[in-house]
């Protein structure tokens, strides 16, 4: 069973174990704020894991994958610490939402939070302040949610620093086919916390929402598995992986192509097909059938996001095109 703590009364425990917790957030919006705390200490000195999952409640791969890593590995096989939150946004999650139901925010775009803020402000707040600092390595896992496609990839810290390069081994440890690197991340995100502390880092997305897909959840649990075998926290066989596609740039999707029209959005290009500049990515229909918008490519690339739910008004990103990284 879980331990119940007030967040500003929490303190890490030092000795090996395995332990859960339920971390209080002081809260007049609802009842039991907070979120879960998992924490595996080997018996053994070591660097740190970290990861949370479910920042988004539509996305669930994340959520699993902890709680399976978190039953399988050993303390006394361990050297170092896991800790991990496999539900970061217990508002959101609760009701399978991409944002809370309770403020209304997207928790991915709040950090670092404030503390006398929202709940979704307070919980990127203690996020920001207790559980990242802790990290070696950072990773925040993620899948498309319920409205967007993004393929099986993992994003990653591509400036050329001793940061930037272990993030971008780790990334290819981590498994995926597709990796991504981002010289510059936007504000308000878990990893733009991790960064700001010079933390390594790390993301993860697949095209699955409000559902956990038995083809992806392997890639987080290996994923997972595999860096904790990456900064030697657990003995386990791993190999780079060479992956299938590497991308580049910033990859925001709230600042990609977005439309104009209310309407029902026609995809006409698949997730990771090779696209041109000015090709036809998609239409918008008007609810009887007939084309109010075409939607062109704004740059040469791959498809790195789709619009999944067809309905769509002004300003709803429907496309994201990332360019091929051109360097290794």
């Amino acid at each position: 069973m879980a331990t119940e703590v007030d967040i500003d009364e929490f303190s890490f425990p030092e000795e090996p174990g395995k332990w859960s917790y339920f971390l209080r957030i002081p809260s007049e919006e609802i009842e039991a704020a907070g979120f879960p705390l998992l924490v595996a200490n080997g018996i053994r000195p070591g660097k740190t894991l970290v990861v949370i999952a479910c920042v988004h409640g539509d996305e669930l791969e994340g959520v699993q994958a902890i709680q399976d890593v978190f039953r399988r590995i050993e303390p006394e096989e361990m050297s170092g610490r896991l800790v991990a939150v496999p539900v970061a946004n217990m508002p959101a999650y609760k009701a399978v939402s991409r944002t809370s139901p309770v403020d209304g925010m997207n928790l991915a775009r709040t950090f670092p939070g404030r503390k006398d803020g929202t709940l979704s402000e307070r919980t990127a707040f203690y996020l920001s302040e207790l559980i990242i600092p802790q990290a070696d390595l950072f990773l925040d896992l993620h899948s498309s949610g319920v409205a967007y496609l993004m393929p099986r990839m993992t994003g990653y810290d591509s400036a050329d620093t001793i940061g930037g390069r272990f993030s971008k081994d780790a990334a290819m440890i981590f498994g995926t086919p597709v990796i991504w690197g981002h010289e510059r991340i936007g504000p308000g995100r878990s990893i733009s916390s991790a960064a700001e502390r010079g933390i390594p880092w790390l993301y993860v997305e697949s095209p699955n929402g409000a559902k956990v897909s038995e083809t992806d959840l392997p890639y987080y649990i290996n994923g997972v598995l595999n860096l904790l075998s990456y900064l030697k926290i657990i003995g386990r066989s791993v190999t780079v992986h060479q992956p299938v596609l590497r991308l580049s740039g910033p990859g925001d999707v709230d600042v990609s192509q977005a439309v104009t029209s209310y309407g029902f959005f026609v995809p006409k290009v698949k997730l990771l097909e090779r696209v041109e500049k000015g090709q036809v990515v998609g239409k918008v229909r008007n609810e009887f059938g007939d084309t109010i918008e075409i939607v062109k490519a704004d740059e040469s690339g791959y498809i790195a996001m789709l619009r999944a739910t067809p309905v769509v008004e002004p300003g709803t990103p429907v496309c994201l095109v990332a360019p091929e990284e051109t360097t290794d």
